[in-house]
């Protein structure tokens, strides 16, 4: 695992988690009961496996390092590498039907507009007929404009939306949503939300970075210390008086 990768996981773990915390465990309790199939989408390094009995769940993810993580920190819940979703052709390996939840946290910001379209039309797949998304993504929110750029600067992915924008990408591929809480933590706005496939027909969108990201883009491309930098000088800011 590389550098910047562990402290990217060493900060998700020790500061965005525990600051989800009581939000995060609230909000999925009133979806998940005992018994309940769920695959955990983009699963990084496992953490939020710890909301879910182990025999319920599965989590999925991309990065093979953080799967072996995932493994070891969390050796009672099962943990799969999957491949990339790039084309219609694409699967995500499992059954149609599997599913009775698919809890996507802090994921689909990192994933283009053409890219979730392809997911979405997979999760549809994979889900029963009574089943469900459960998710939790930073939104960009009118008028907050230090949460916004606070969050572009510190974070990795390229596609943190409005509500509107996510409600907008899910409607093209037929999926009613249902607008939970949005949870502000240190800077973070986070939304969480449930959405369920209907009978409509699909359309197509287009979505693009942000403003806020177009602008800070560059800052991630040229400055990779940059980014640390200015994280980890924020912390010193939030944690300093909280000591003293």
């Amino acid at each position: 695992m590389g550098l910047f990768l562990k402290m990217e996981t060493f900060v998700y773990k020790n500061f965005i988690v525990p600051l989800q915390g009581k939000h995060t465990f609230d909000f999925v309790s009133e979806h998940y009961q005992k018994g309940d199939r769920v695959l955990d989408f983009g699963c990084g390094i496992g953490s939020n496996s710890k909301l879910f009995d182990a025999e319920d769940y599965i989590g999925v993810e991309v990065d093979a390092s953080r799967v072996e993580s995932a493994r070891i920190k969390y050796p009672a819940s099962q943990f799969e590498k999957i491949p990339f979703i790039s084309s219609r052709d694409d699967k995500i390996p499992f059954k149609d039907d599997s599913f009775d939840i698919i809890f996507i946290s802090l994921c689909l910001h990192h994933i283009d507009s053409s890219t979730c379209k392809l997911l979405f039309k997979e999760f549809k797949r994979i889900l029963n007929q009574n089943g469900k998304i459960v998710g939790i993504e930073p939104c960009i929110l009118r008028n907050n404009y230090f949460s916004n750029v606070f969050m572009n600067v510190v974070d990795a992915g390229d596609y943190i939306l409005s509500i509107e924008e996510y409600k907008k990408m899910y409607s093209s591929e037929s999926f009613d949503i249902d607008h939970i809480n949005i949870v502000t933590t240190y800077g973070y706005h986070l939304w969480q939300y449930s959405a369920k496939p209907n009978q409509l027909s699909t359309n197509s969108y287009t979505g693009e970075m942000t403003r806020y990201r177009k602008f800070i883009k560059p800052v991630h491309l040229t400055t990779l210390y940059g980014k640390w930098a200015v994280l980890f000088y924020l912390l010193y800011l939030i944690i300093v008086p909280i000591i003293n």
